[in-house]
């Protein structure tokens, strides 16, 4: 019986794919068939509609699922103007939509569409497309993913995803342990460390909608704002140093406290997970490299490859490469 009822949530959650249109992509792919009982679709809240929640426990680093993108269309259209290069843009995403078969196109219009719900505008796939897909890092094309389009926001998010260049999907991992029963949540945005007021201003005019998230909802009681504050400058920082080459032996003790409190404010507001922490990890390496302290380095390196592991998998292509770079490191001594 229990297998019947996690059967259908799947059903319910549009992830089962009609033969022809196997040569499409989609958001079900053989990989993905392996993670299918691990989460279900349920009606999160009126506000944010439909919703994923954990029916197996998670450990920070697992991967929760993978996805094929359903639509892939260019970031950007060559036009003589910013009109024209919008309709080309509109025309791309009704072309990919007709390609598909109807029960894909029905699961795609079953999307939010967040300027266009509530209002008078009929609800469209470009509105859909636009407000559901992803930028996929350096790719030309971003994707919409039927599936990772149902997790939720959270400013304090329990899952992260990744795009996997080899794999061609976007995969989702845990950012802390989630126990059954859990929703899903990921980070919608703002990309910088802001306060309450900022973030919900961010997500209102790209989202339309008032973020009530838990740590929304802590505002500052806790000091949370003044943490995040806290957080953004020093990742500024952190990140000028190393950009303008300032990483140098005049100040290693300073650069590294800066390191030292920035992670460890980071944890203290939740945001402790590979995602979020392996770029600071990074900076510490650069820090502790410059100034020959090479078992400072290689610290910093191990916690750089947990994190990359924890946020983008242990066969990911930067965590072969710090593998490689320890290895250099061990065969020194």
């Amino acid at each position: 019986d229990d297998d019947d009822a996690r059967t259908n949530n799947m059903e319910k959650a549009d992830r089962l794919r009609d033969k022809s249109n196997f040569e499409q992509p989609s958001a079900v792919t053989d990989l993905l068939h392996k993670h299918e009982s691990s989460f279900e679709m349920f009606d999160a809240t009126l506000s944010s509609g439909k919703g994923l929640r954990a029916v197996v426990a998670y450990k920070q680093g697992d991967e929760i699922m993978r996805e094929t993108a359903i639509m892939r269309i260019p970031n950007s259209q060559p036009a003589a103007s910013r009109k024209a290069a919008e309709q080309l843009h509109k025309n791309a995403i009704q072309r990919a939509y007709n390609s598909l078969h109807h029960e894909s196109q029905k699961s795609v219009m079953a999307l939010a569409s967040c300027n266009e719900d509530g209002t008078d505008v009929a609800r469209t796939p470009q509105g859909v497309y636009d407000t559901n897909s992803f930028r996929l890092e350096n790719d030309p094309k971003g994707g919409l993913f039927l599936t990772i389009a149902r997790i939720n926001h959270s400013c304090r998010p329990n899952v992260t995803h990744f795009w996997s260049p080899r794999l061609q999907q976007k995969l989702i991992f845990a950012a802390r342990d989630i126990d059954i029963g859990e929703e899903l949540l990921t980070i919608y945005g703002p990309g910088q460390c802001m306060a309450t007021k900022g973030r919900r201003e961010y997500l209102n005019e790209r989202f339309s909608f008032e973020c009530n998230c838990e740590m929304c909802r802590e505002g500052n009681a806790n000091g949370g704002d003044e943490r995040m504050l806290k957080i953004q400058a020093l990742q500024e920082d952190i990140a000028l140093q190393s950009s303008s080459g300032l990483v140098s032996t005049t100040d290693v003790e300073g650069q590294l406290a800066s390191v030292k409190k920035c992670l460890a404010l980071m944890k203290e507001q939740g945001l402790g997970g590979g995602a979020f922490t392996k770029t600071i990890f990074h900076h510490g390496y650069d820090i502790c490299l410059a100034a020959g302290d090479y078992d400072g380095a290689r610290s910093y390196l191990n916690s750089e490859l947990t994190a990359v592991m924890d946020s983008e998998g242990v066969h990911s292509t930067k965590a072969i490469e710090i593998e490689e770079a320890l290895k250099i490191f061990h065969d020194t001594e």
